[in-house]
């Protein structure tokens, strides 16, 4: 087994320190092609010296616009490699929402999927070394992510990781979600979230398989690639429940990592009588992925290298993983004190060593996985020059969890297909309201978002 070690190889590059150890096993996979880590090694030095050539230097900010995929894993790799700094955005974007973080990043450095203009690098391209003959050293306090979430206010925020906040998060998570050599862990979740950059790291750190999906979650590509390690979000995991042969005995599954949205009971129950280890976790972008994990229950357990504690019912958190600034563009980086716990603004409670998330303090929910912040979307939709005042509240949702509604103070007549066709290209389609209603004339400046969307459930079974 080939998992890396506390300290001992903390500065080493997780790859060449696999190329060293293990150069055949199979590093990447996917329906196309297969990489052996030697041969990963070797592309992540070719990627490395095209950067270095385009005058990109420890501690530039390379943006990545793209789908998972193989380049985007090299790219996540490379910066490792050299202490460049990985920043992937969605894809899936609104010009306006590209636009605001491209201006907060402010790099000159581009890399966008299909785009000839953006930087001409070579993916395919191989240096020819030798057989890597030692360790390959690293800062692992150098900066290598920028991934962004959304705070209480709505407004994006960059959130600075070093390597080593990545490195004890994979080491935490291995304690309970072991991977070895000869695993295949599915990168299910995009690589522009903190799950599935932490899902890329902690497979390489094992030596295991990186298995590329293609395509949606199917039972029969689960079976055919021999998939060990799989995470989940909930509309995800329905997807799979919904077909009867999602079982364990006819599956390679070890271990199913569920997380990013609420589970329901009935879910969690099915999981468990069709034979599957499944682990509840509790994380966020800003402590590197998982914080507290359970293993077939739902008792949270704090993970290794983390620090948690409670105060005035928030959740607080520091420790090893906890990330190490705010990427603030020109206004420059706003850096954390190492001692100082983060504000998560997370309700929870701890009993008998168990930690429940009770919800959040501000109005943020989750929608398949996603998070979303009614005031980013309320913002838009009061530019629609009918709209005089707009809230948004979510509705449950038996797929995704929960989905976005908007009620509206119209300024004059009713107009809610013309807003949904303003919206639709402001916003990402998760974030564009299912439905709109009228807001009600007594709900004043400052509604109750709780009554809000008691108004729209009663609304929904009317109509």
């Amino acid at each position: 087994m080939n998992t890396f070690k506390p300290t001992k190889q903390l500065n080493h590059c997780p790859i060449a320190w696999q190329a060293l150890n293990t150069p055949h096993a199979i590093a990447i996979e996917s329906d196309t092609q297969s990489l052996c880590y030697a041969a990963l090694n070797q592309r992540i030095n070719s990627l490395s010296e095209q950067l270095i050539q385009l005058n990109m230097r420890k501690g530039d900010r390379l943006v990545c616009i793209a789908s998972n995929g193989l380049p985007l894993v090299l790219l996540q790799l490379t910066c490792v490699r050299n202490g460049f700094i990985f920043c992937p955005l969605n894809p899936k974007f609104s010009d306006a929402e590209r636009m605001q973080r491209l201006t907060l990043l402010d790099s000159n450095f581009i890399w966008q999927e299909g785009n000839p203009s953006s930087l001409p690098l070579e993916f395919e391209s191989i240096i020819t070394d030798p057989p890597v003959s030692s360790p390959v050293t690293i800062d692992p306090l150098a900066v290598v992510s920028i991934i962004f979430t959304s705070g209480s206010s709505g407004s994006p925020k960059a959130i600075m990781h070093h390597f080593s906040n990545h490195y004890y998060s994979a080491l935490g998570s291995q304690t309970v979600i072991p991977l070895v050599g000869g695993d295949k862990n599915l990168l299910s979740l995009p690589m522009f979230h903190i799950s599935g950059y932490a899902t890329v790291m902690r497979t390489m750190l094992a030596g295991a398989t990186l298995r590329l999906l293609t395509g949606k979650i199917t039972i029969e590509q689960l079976k055919r690639n021999m998939i060990t390690h799989l995470s989940l979000v909930s509309s995800q995991l329905q997807q799979l429940l919904d077909k009867s042969d999602f079982q364990s005995s006819e599956l390679s599954i070890k271990h199913l990592l569920l997380g990013g949205s609420a589970f329901l009971s009935e879910q969690l129950q099915q999981t468990r009588q069709r034979g599957f280890n499944y682990h509840l976790s509790y994380g966020s972008t800003e402590m590197a992925s998982q914080i507290a994990t359970s293993t077939n229950n739902e008792k949270l357990q704090l993970l290794p290298y983390r620090q948690l504690k409670i105060a005035n019912k928030e959740i607080m958190l520091n420790g090893e993983t906890r990330f190490v600034g705010y990427f603030k563009g020109k206004a420059g980086i706003e850096w954390l004190n190492r001692q100082d716990y983060f504000a998560s603004a997370d309700l929870g409670k701890i009993n008998e060593q168990a930690l429940t998330v009770i919800g959040r303090k501000d109005r943020q929910f989750i929608s398949g996985g996603e998070n979303i912040q009614p005031e980013e979307i309320e913002k838009h939709l009061v530019q629609f020059s009918a709209v005089t005042q707009a809230v948004v509240v979510p509705i449950p949702d038996a797929t995704y969890g929960h989905r976005p509604v908007a009620f509206i103070k119209w300024q004059k007549t009713q107009q809610p297909t013309q807003l949904s066709a303003f919206i639709k290209d402001k916003l990402i389609a998760f974030k564009q309201p299912l439905h709109y209603f009228d807001l009600p004339e007594q709900a004043g400046l400052k509604p109750n978002s709780k009554l809000l969307t008691e108004i729209a459930l009663k609304l929904l079974l009317v109509n």
